[in-house]
């Protein structure tokens, strides 16, 4: 090997990974507000996939354009290769733009048809210079495949909600307690629960007070007692601490079998992360809450633990008032209108 090839493969692999970084910037926003948000496929994989696949991908790019490279630019053969090579690492990043930066899945899927005859483009081009540089796209390639797949799911399932009848339907009786003591019922064409009252973020509501915390600097306001009969707080008010960094989300998988569960919430467009670990104990399962979100670029974590009693052990009508509580309860808003308050 001569010496200028590690150069030339550290070069190659960062020109590569240079078109993820530019996606990155329309991405990473919107997976954790616009995109969390969108209807998804039953094969979507979870968000956190997604780096460390295109990662890999972009290396294994950077090598086979470098296993190219190598064959010499003076050769007009390469020079059209590592053209074809650059121009669908532009289609890339333009992919990132219009989908997560613009929010136009219909659009995005038929500039992702045209990023993927371009990469068939490069391995077939690849293919004549350097069959293991052609090789090392075969990933890449399928990768877009599934993600068209995607693309093309979300853009249908967004089309059907949109253009989905109005249908006159009957709802269930339920009320949803929300976080000042009022009740809500289901309405609408798809039985949502209504509008809690809005927050007055500057006025204390009847049964909230404010906490100052001098050590950190910060203020919140929180209820003295949660709105509920057969659930009760340990540790209130909650602890509340502010760091800085990035907001990350490893969700939990459905089967996975761990007490702890990691889910991603939105709640009035805030995106929160809730950790919550459950143990039973005297009748009762305590729950140790864990609420992280971003405000004012920086990371709030709210921590508590709460008391429910198990329905189970009440009869009739007490039971059947516990399951109601325990599923009209919105504990989400509760916090989202603590982290509103704080300062």
């Amino acid at each position: 090997m001569k010496s200028s090839n590690p150069f030339k493969l550290i070069i190659a692999v960062i020109v590569s990974e240079l078109a993820g970084l530019i996606g990155s910037i329309f991405t990473v926003p919107a997976i954790s507000s616009w995109y969390s948000a969108l209807a998804k496929p039953a094969l979507n994989p979870p968000d956190w996939i997604f780096a460390p696949v295109w990662n890999t991908l972009f290396v294994l790019m950077g090598i086979a354009a470098f296993l190219v490279w190598k064959k010499g630019l003076e050769k007009r053969e390469v020079r059209i290769a590592l053209l074809v090579f650059i121009s669908q690492l532009i289609l890339n990043s333009l992919w990132s733009f219009i989908f997560f930066g613009l929010h136009n899945p219909g659009a995005a899927f038929f500039e992702l048809i045209i990023l993927w005859l371009a990469i068939l483009a490069t391995i077939i081009i690849f293919h004549k210079i350097s069959p293991k540089a052609a090789y090392l796209l075969i990933p890449y390639i399928l990768w877009v495949t599934f993600a068209g797949y995607l693309n093309f799911s979300i853009w249908q399932l967004a089309v059907n909600a949109a253009a989905a009848p109005v249908e006159n339907i009957a709802c269930t009786l339920e009320a949803k307690i929300c976080s000042d003591g009022s009740a809500v019922g289901r309405s609408g064409p798809n039985c949502e629960f209504g509008a809690c009252p809005p927050v007055e973020i500057n006025n204390t509501p009847e049964g909230w007070v404010t906490f100052t915390d001098r050590s950190l600097n910060l203020s919140f306001n929180y209820p003295v007692k949660l709105m509920t009969e057969y659930t009760s707080s340990v540790n209130w008010p909650p602890k509340i601490s502010v760091s800085t960094g990035s907001f990350t989300c490893p969700e939990t998988a459905p089967t996975n079998s761990l007490p702890a569960r990691v889910s991603r919430r939105l709640v009035d467009n805030r995106v929160y992360c809730l950790e919550a670990m459950s143990e039973g104990a005297a009748g009762s399962v305590y729950t140790d809450y864990i609420y992280t979100t971003e405000k004012d670029s920086k990371l709030i974590t709210i921590t508590f633990t709460l008391r429910a009693v198990q329905c189970a052990n009440y009869d009739d009508p007490q039971k059947t008032a516990c399951e109601n509580e325990r599923q009209s309860f919105d504990l989400d808003s509760v916090i989202d209108r603590i982290v509103r308050t704080i300062e």
